[in-house]
């Protein structure tokens, strides 16, 4: 019994249907989590990235069945094997442009996911800051006109206020 292009081209089919929902479902995610990182919910922000974590592990999971169909048909990994296979698969090209549609998607999603990141590591550098002046600690270096550090200023024990 020989594998049919026909078979494999079904199966892909659905990887990457169920690739599509789960993107979408992680766009929606991370707008969410772009509006509840801006703000004070710690309780949100876990329940968020507790459901993104499910979503990118569903996924990584559809993307190892896609490459397992490349290898078992010797078509290689990544995605040279990959196009190797909807060509061989897909002629009249349906799939490829189901995948297109999903790397765009895939793009925004990564756009968004390092946008969040970003306001997260600022926060964190925020709240790092207030922790080290309220412990007495070294303040932050201040710079002058020419570059040059001006360590000039005194640190104050806030507790002994």
């Amino acid at each position: 019994m020989s594998i049919q292009p026909a078979d494999i081209r079904q199966h892909i089919a659905r990887v990457l249907r169920d690739e599509a929902q789960l993107l979408a479902e992680l766009e929606q995610l991370l707008q969410r989590e772009a509006d509840v990182v801006r703000g004070d919910d710690p309780a949100a922000i876990e329940t968020i990235g507790g459901s993104r974590h499910r979503c990118i592990d569903l996924l990584t999971r559809l993307d190892a069945e896609r490459t397992a169909a490349c290898r078992m048909l010797s078509f290689g990994a990544g995605r040279d094997g990959f196009e190797k296979l909807l060509a061989w698969c897909d002629p009249g090209r349906s799939l490829r442009e189901r995948w297109q549609d999903n790397l765009g998607i895939a793009r925004r999603c990564k756009q968004m996911n390092d946008r969040n990141g970003a306001v997260v590591s600022l926060k964190l550098g925020q709240v790092q800051q207030l922790l080290t002046a309220l412990r007495g600690g070294a303040a932050a270096p201040v710079y002058g006109r020419q570059g040059a550090r001006f360590d000039g200023f005194a640190t104050r024990d806030l507790g002994q206020a």
